[in-house]
């Protein structure tokens, strides 16, 4: 079974708006994108490891695919019925990476320290705004992780 990197770019793309992605040399965009994958995976790997998938042993960035065709065929059936829940929460988590720099913006923050003049429109609000966003998204992205754990393991095994 081989999975591209093109299902979770169209879902992480379905979920956002960014013109400048279609100003950028192909090559950039690929980059850019694959980054927030990878970045993605590594918060959700250790659930996917105990479910026997491990993504980054099998990834290969020159044909952009993840190729699990060495997998047992158990593990394969177990990934045919997830895959739809990975792509979903793997495409929030590149959200969440693509939010971090506008959370990370300098201009922004100098402008919300230094503002006397608060407004709606300010630049402090828009700064708050963004966290209030990227908070929001963040909190999405690990209750989703905590479901598909749940709903996938073996809640014996857990240490309580």
């Amino acid at each position: 079974m081989v999975i591209l990197y093109d299902q979770f770019t169209e879902a992480f793309l379905f979920k956002i708006k960014e013109y400048d992605f279609l100003d950028m040399p192909e090559e950039d965009r690929i980059n850019i994108i694959d980054g927030f994958m990878m970045r993605a995976f590594t918060e959700f790997n250790k659930i996917l490891k105990r479910r026997q998938y491990n993504f980054p042993a099998v990834k290969d960035d020159t044909l952009r695919q993840f190729d699990f065709s060495n997998e047992e065929e158990f593990v394969l059936e177990q990934l045919e019925e997830d895959i739809d829940e990975i792509v979903n929460i793997i495409s929030d988590g590149m959200v969440l990476q693509w939010l971090k720099p506008f959370l990370n913006n300098q201009e922004l923050l100098e402008n919300a320290l230094n503002t006397r003049d608060f407004t709606t429109y300010s630049p402090a609000e828009l700064l708050k705004q963004v966290k209030g966003a990227y908070q929001h998204t963040r909190k999405e992205y690990n209750q989703f992780i905590r479901e598909f754990s749940y709903n996938h393991m073996d809640l014996g095994e857990l240490h309580l």
